[in-house]
């Protein structure tokens, strides 16, 4: 491949329509922790637990922007029964971005109660005030989240998120791999069956940790050299996607892909040769979790709800649900081993030291997004 091939890449998605395929994906997690029952001593979820009342009756429906399925099975249902009254309406995403989420939030106050939205995100809600704050004396169960993702997400609650590293066939990939400066030296070793990101977050972010930077750098030389080194590899790469992306490695049709740690879980069990590093000079992650939206009149049912929502048995039928990253020790007991005990969804904290969250860019975004298609282009 040429520098002026253009890489087949798949359709493109929004963040929250990959997050979607994710748990989709989480399902099929679930399902084969459940193949492993019987190798396992995983406790089976007890029935979600009410979080203690307020004093003060909570009325009211809440309208929650959020996507089918990352949700706990019965989640909604067991918040109706523990607060007569009150109620959660989910309704569909209607946007295909962050940028366009929150455009939707600034054009239609009222429409949304609270969302599902990553940090990037919630620093655009501030910049454009369509965030509201939360009284988080009112939602003490957020003392069960780790302090880390706490001090991260200071907004709202955090709930889940994702890691990009190296997922590679250690049965192809014999010197094996353990940094971004892997990946790239062996590149021409395994031309043509490496793949990486379709996303400018995800792709540069790690691209500039491979160069030493912040993987939310606004700096454009380092944006530049992220872009130079980009190119660099791109002849060596077979395509750009963000869906399915372990497929390959599960088949053998790869032997490294820069991915997403669910997606190299689940894959992980299909083929046991299919293995994960987040590279040494670490890797980028997106962090996500609920924010209510400026001019909610529920807020008291909003509250009422994150509450609920982080109460350690109700948090673990969530993950259990999605198969996702989790960020509670408290839910450990609850959640299936098939989750709690590998290491890839819930790592060691020395791992989870080299990560660094995708922050909201402000003015430096349209430079990203003229970095990333030069690239493409080129």
């Amino acid at each position: 491949m040429t520098h002026h091939e253009e890489l087949p890449t798949a359709p493109v998605l929004s963040r929250r329509q990959l997050l979607a395929r994710g748990g989709a994906l989480g399902v099929g997690l679930t399902a084969w922790g459940s193949l492993l029952a019987a190798c396992s001593k995983s406790p089976t979820p007890a029935p979600p637990a009410a979080s203690g009342a307020s004093p003060a009756p909570i009325t009211g429906q809440a309208t929650f922007n959020n996507y089918p399925g990352w949700i706990g099975k019965t989640e909604f249902a067991d918040f109706a029964a523990a607060f007569p009254g009150a109620s959660i309406k989910q309704k569909a995403e209607p946007t295909e971005s962050i940028a366009s989420d929150v455009l939707f939030f600034k054009q239609n106050p009222g429409a949304f109660d609270f969302g599902l939205e990553d940090q990037s995100a919630v620093g655009q809600m501030i910049a454009a005030d369509v965030l509201q704050e939360v009284d988080f004396s009112n939602i003490p169960n957020i003392s069960n989240v780790d302090q880390s993702f706490r001090t991260s997400y200071s907004h709202g609650i955090p709930t889940d998120y994702g890691k990009v590293g190296v997922g590679y066939r250690k049965d192809i990939v014999t010197e094996g791999i353990t940094s971004w400066a892997d990946v790239w030296n062996l590149a021409p070793k395994y031309s043509g069956q490496i793949t990486f990101l379709n996303l400018d977050r995800d792709c540069m972010g790690s691209t500039l940790k491979y160069l030493g930077y912040s993987g939310n750098s606004t700096d454009p030389s380092e944006l530049d050299k992220c872009k130079q080194a980009l190119i660099q590899i791109k002849p060596h790469l077979q395509a750009l996607t963000n869906t399915n992306v372990a497929n390959g490695l599960v088949k053998g049709t790869l032997a490294i892909a820069m991915d997403w740690d669910f997606d190299i879980a689940i894959a992980n069990k299909k083929e046991p040769n299919v293995t994960w590093v987040v590279p040494d000079e670490g890797g980028v992650a997106y962090l996500e979790g609920l924010i209510a939206v400026k001019g909610t009149d529920v807020l008291p049912v909003v509250e009422a709800f994150m509450n609920f929502h982080l109460d350690p048995k109700n948090y673990a039928s969530f993950v259990n649900a999605t198969g996702t990253a989790y960020m509670e020790a408290a839910a450990t007991p609850y959640i299936h081993e098939s989750i709690s005990k590998n290491p890839i969804l819930y790592p060691d904290p020395n791992v989870l030291s080299r990560v660094e969250y995708e922050n909201y860019l402000g003015e430096a975004t349209a430079l990203w997004s003229k970095v990333w298609d030069e690239f493409k282009s080129a």
